[in-house]
């Protein structure tokens, strides 16, 4: 029974376990599901899911970062065959080494701003050094003959406590500065910074001794001991210098951390120190002393000894001096002014050697910075491509607008004077842009050059076009001149590295907003067109517009500006130009000149006709073809209506018209015919209740008004 009992026990126990172990994991799988789930809701809903990286990406895929300095037009070939994926990888392995270049940039901007704190708490303890030199000078002269308890005494007592205050401070000062410089030396990445400048400065320290020795030994005669002795040095640092380049150019070949940079850094090393021998060997100093870092810490370390001897323990008076209970007299004030000098020297020798050691760390920065814009324009490459062929791309390209914003301290003067100076050398900075702005130059000449060049040759062509307009082939003429510099200007924006899709996106939206509030000068500029195109009228023809008759004085787009017969300017829009009747008077290359006369009834229309006929033709301008005719228009009131026509050139009309209308006269009044006068004697007369009256001037008026012609009246 209890065997059995037992047995019951082990199942029952044996199932809970089961249950426990089957469920367990199920749930947790569940709430891990859960989980997922709810993460990617999340992620969905806030937009960010297209933002987050491809799974498969493998930066050690990558073949175009082998060579981190591979020329960008040969990168651009390089990267043309690559699929979507492949330049994916491309991508992420220079965003590496952007990020790697990006961190030694960090690294060594850091390490100048803990250098400029170092300057300053020297600088800092020098200025209370020299302050307490001058209390303890003042002390001196002060105590020179004065009793105890004097005014004068208590004066110099007052002085040493200055002293005292200035030391501490100067005292203080220089700790700061050696926990500074501790710190540097502790945190490796900036010991890195570090080595790295004292490279940067060792070459250009060794470049300005080449320059100083060929400087010396042009002053030596040539062929004489020393002159040899000295062309030996300076061929042999011109290898060490070319050496070392060499070196440096060799691991700049290879990406960071890859087993061909660890190989070629050793080599780097053996180089600078044969660089330091040969610069030692013509400036005539150890090797040692190269070392600027260095230099500097035993410096340091003088001024804080020095500091320690002249410290002031006590004061003149003996009645407030300290536990210590010493008293200062005049041949110790002395002695603790010569130690206080001591030290003084000693920091400002430290400071120097410090200021040396940040300059070099500028210039390191400058040509890190270098480093970092030829690694993105080599990113922006592939990115380029990326992006062509349906890649994202954005978080790249604001990576690399974040980190090419450059800080400068304004406070560090010697520091931007260097930066700046290291810039303006530097094949990524002053030079790159010297290029780029020399190219800007050039193109935009070479535009301006080319444009009126074409528009002086379009113009020649188009002249041999009949029927073009004049306005029409000037608008093309400028419009080729001005589109030639534009696009000059466009083209020589990309020189200096400006992306030209920002500026026709931006372009693009001033357009449409200028378009939308301008509608109505826009249909002006549609009509100008138009008018070019069809050419009713030209600059110079005399034409009617409406109400308004004139010469075309000129055309615009916007207007066009008709001269009067009285000197009178109308400016008409073009959309009102184009949508009214033009008649255009000069059109072709004759004119016809027509005048009309009325004569009376009783005149001899056949004689009247050979008359106007006859009078028109003698005339020197007037044509022959097409014929001279005259004829009768219409029986008026009183009159009849006759014309008579010829033709003459265009541009003398006026003048013939003129003669003409004289001969005419002339030609009547020696015939005795008469040209009927419309001017009528009007005599009106009322009959009241049977006799003649004058009519009220009312009456008069109806009357009057009644006979007049209908624009006349109109008018009244």
């Amino acid at each position: 029974m209890s065997m059995l009992s037992y047995r019951v026990r082990a199942i029952v126990l044996t199932g809970v376990v089961c249950v426990f172990a089957l469920w367990g994991p199920t749930v947790r799988a569940q709430e891990e599901v859960d989980v997922k789930e709810a993460v990617k809701e999340a992620v969905k809903e806030a937009g960010i899911e297209k933002a987050q990286p491809p799974t498969n990406i493998n930066p050690k895929a990558a073949i175009t970062t082998k060579d981190p300095t591979i020329p960008v037009e040969e990168l651009k070939y390089l990267v043309r065959p690559l699929t979507q994926e492949d330049l994916e990888n491309e991508a992420a392995a220079w965003m590496l080494l952007l990020k790697a270049k990006v961190k030694e940039v960090s690294n060594a901007e850091i390490a100048v701003k803990r250098q400029n704190r170092t300057i300053d708490s020297q600088n800092e303890a020098t200025d209370a050094l020299k302050k307490a030199q001058q209390s303890l000078a003042e002390a001196e002269k002060l105590q020179v003959g004065a009793a105890v308890g004097s005014p004068e005494y208590e004066a110099a007592t007052k002085k040493v406590e200055e002293a005292k205050e200035n030391f501490k401070k100067a005292e203080s000062a220089v700790k700061d500065a050696a926990i500074t410089k501790k710190e540097l030396k502790k945190d490796k990445t900036l010991k890195s910074a570090l080595k790295t400048a004292q490279k940067t400065g060792d070459l250009e320290d060794a470049k300005q001794a080449l320059d100083k020795a060929k400087q010396d030994r042009d002053s030596l005669v040539a062929g004489s001991q020393g002159y040899e002795a000295t062309t030996k040095k300076i061929d042999a640092l011109e290898q060490a210098i070319k050496a070392f380049e060499d070196a440096q150019e060799a691991q700049g070949k290879v990406a960071p951390n890859s087993p061909e940079y660890k190989k070629a850094t050793p080599k780097v090393e053996k180089a600078r120190k044969d660089l330091q021998k040969a610069r030692s060997a013509v400036e005539g100093v150890s090797p040692t002393d190269a070392d600027k870092s260095k230099q500097s810490s035993e410096d340091l370390n003088n001024a804080t000894t020095a500091l320690n001897n002249s410290k002031i323990k006590g004061s003149l008076d003996t009645k407030v001096a300290g536990p210590v209970g010493v008293v200062e007299d005049r041949k110790s004030l002395n002695q603790k002014g010569d130690q206080i000098e001591k030290a003084t020297e000693k920091l400002e020798k430290s400071t120097e050697t410090e200021s040396g050691l940040k300059n070099d760390l500028v210039v390191s920065v400058t040509n890190l910075q270098a480093e970092q814009t030829e690694i993105v324009d080599r990113l922006n490459v592939i990115l380029d491509e990326l992006k062509l062929k349906g890649g994202e791309v954005e978080s790249y390209q604001k990576y690399i607008q974040a980190i090419s914003v450059v800080q400068i301290d304004v406070k560090d003067s010697e520091g931007g004077i260097v930066r700046l100076t290291s810039w303006f050398k530097s094949e990524e900075g002053g030079l790159r842009w010297a290029g780029n702005i020399g190219k800007f130059v050039g193109i935009v000449v070479a535009s301006i050059i080319v444009s009126q060049i074409l528009g002086i040759i379009l113009n020649s062509l188009l002249k041999n076009f009949g029927g073009m307009s004049r306005l029409l082939r000037h608008f093309i003429v400028m419009l080729v001149n001005r589109g030639g510099i534009l696009v000059g200007v466009m083209v020589a924006l990309t020189a200096l590295e400006v992306s030209l899709g920002p500026v026709l996106a931006l372009l693009g939206g001033v357009s449409f907003v200028l378009a939308f509030a301008l509608q109505s000068n826009l249909g002006n500029f549609a009509s100008g067109l138009t008018i070019m195109v069809y050419k009713p009228f030209d600059v110079g023809d005399e034409i009617k517009i409406g109400d308004i008759w004139g010469w075309v004085d000129s055309i615009s787009l916007a207007s066009t500006k008709i001269k009067g017969f009285s000197g009178q300017i109308f400016i008409i829009p073009n959309n009102i130009v184009w949508s009214d009747t033009i008649e255009n008077l000069t059109h072709d290359k004759i004119r016809q000149v027509k005048v009309g006369v009325q004569i009376g009834y009783d005149e001899d229309l056949a004689k009247v006709k050979q008359l106007l006929v006859e009078t028109v033709k003698s005339h020197p301008d007037i044509l022959s073809d097409p014929p001279v005719k005259a004829y009768v228009w219409e029986f008026g009131e009183g009159c009849i209506n006759m014309f008579v026509e010829g033709w003459t050139k265009t541009e003398g009309f006026w003048l013939v018209y003129e003669r003409v209308l004289q001969q005419i006269q002339e030609r009547f009044n020696f015939e005795e015919i008469a040209i009927f006068d419309t001017t009528q004697d009007i005599r009106i007369q009322k009959a009241l209740n049977g006799k003649t009256s004058q009519p009220s001037p009312q009456d008069l008026a109806k009357l009057l008004k009644a006979q007049m012609p209908k624009e006349v009246s109109q008018r009244l």
